[in-house]
Formats: structure tokens, sequence, C-alpha cells
């Protein structure tokens, strides 16, 4: 394979963060931030991930459950933890409560 017709431009085309363009795009939380429509959530915050969601965990707190759960994973009796998110979405500024259980064992 030639590389003569590739331009030389290495040196040339870097993100404000210090990664380079040719790497196929900056992966830096700060350059997520430089992109993002909503930045001053992260004053209030919220983490923005990969896919341009900023979340914020509200709650974290144990139970014991006292009968089944719908979601087939929580039985009567098992222990278990609820957190709580909210999620914004940077586009739009949509937002919703996001909830995660996992039963301790």
């Amino acid at each position: 394979m030639s590389w003569d017709n590739v331009p030389d431009d290495w040196n040339s085309y870097y993100y404000s963060c210090g990664c380079h363009a040719s790497e196929g795009g900056c992966s830096c939380p700060d350059g997520l931030l430089e992109r993002s429509d909503r930045p001053w959530l992260a004053d209030s915050g919220y983490e923005l991930d990969d896919s341009m969601v900023w979340s914020k965990g509200l709650s974290f707190t144990r139970h014991t459950a006292r009968r089944d759960h719908a979601d087939g994973r929580v039985k009567k009796g098992d222990r278990y933890t609820l957190r709580v998110y909210r999620c914004i979405e940077d586009d739009c500024g949509s937002s919703w409560i996001h909830k995660r259980k996992r039963v301790l064992r």
C-alpha cells in the first residue's frame, strides 16, 4: 500500500483538550463538556456520559421486600438497594427518573 496520496497532517489538527483529530475524536470528559448544550449542569453535580445524557444520583437506600416485585428480580424477604438518578438529555433537555434495584446476597 502506498502512502503517497495521504497528507502528512499528523501534528496539525488537535482538539482544545490535546487529543489528536486523527485518533477518531475526543473521548475526554472535558471534550464532552465543551460539546454539550448544557455545560452548567456540571456545576450542579451532574455527570455527562458518552451518549450525551446528564445524570445525578438523588438517593441510595436499603430495603427488605414485603412482597414479590413486578420485575421478577426481587422476591419477598430479599434485601435490596435502590438507587435513584435524575437523567437529562443534552440535546432537548427532557428529563426522567431512573431507578436501579440490586438484590443483596
